[in-house]
């Protein structure tokens, strides 16, 4: 997990305020906001290299007159903006993990040759039998596919039952999302952002576990 040496206090989020604001400026020119809106702080990031990190909401102007809203992330992190969607602060922070994690590793789209190799329905299959046996499954269809290292990530979309859903099959962290209305890059990243978190989680429990003494 990435190293806490930063003090997560309000001189830091402040800090990091501005430093969003700059890298908002940089990016968006003219059409940066001139303030964000409420924040909120992650104390740690399972990825190498990274730590603290805080994600603050602003708005910008759109066609239609509603103001779309947006989280940009500062910190000890590569800075990045994203639409906010309906996601939560905690949504939104699993979204930027999963996509840094892309950016380092340079994930991409996987080719025909990589894509070949899953059967998608067997996959599938069995995913859906570890958690509710025999659940039909209907309107399959492979939504994305990622080349991350070789291995591949798959995300498939289909109907468990009566719920439309995407399922991470390949050699991605299986399982599900029911955000089907957000496009599967985008659930895919989430999905890749929650499972660092519970790698990191596990990880730190098992770490906290006190190794026996071999003299007892």
């Amino acid at each position: 997990m990435g190293n806490m040496a930063t003090p997560v206090n309000s001189d830091w989020i402040e800090s990091c305020r501005a430093a969003a604001l700059a890298y908002l400026r940089d990016i968006l020119r003219e059409r940066a906001p001139d303030a964000l809106a409420s924040h909120r702080a992650f104390e740690s990031s399972p990825l190498e290299g990274e730590g603290p990190t805080v994600l603050f909401e602003f708005t910008l102007p759109s066609p239609a007159g509603i103001p779309d809203r947006f989280f940009v992330a500062a910190g000890q992190t590569e800075s990045n903006y994203y639409p906010a969607l309906d996601l939560s602060f905690e949504d939104a922070f699993a979204l930027h993990l999963g996509t840094r994690f892309m950016l380092v590793l340079q994930v991409g789209v996987a080719s025909e040759a990589v894509r070949s190799g899953i059967d998608l329905a067997k996959r599938v299959r069995e995913l859906v039998d570890s958690v509710g046996p025999g659940e039909s499954i209907s309107e399959l269809e492979l939504a994305a596919a990622f080349d991350v290292e070789g291995q591949c990530h798959a995300v498939a979309r289909c109907r468990i039952g009566p719920q439309a859903a995407y399922a991470f099959i390949g050699d991605a962290p299986p399982g599900f999302s029911t955000a089907v209305h957000h496009p599967p890059q985008v659930a895919y990243r989430i999905h890749l952002g929650r499972a660092l978190l519970a790698e990191a989680e596990q990880r730190g429990a098992t770490d906290d576990v006190d190794e026996p003494d071999p003299e007892t």
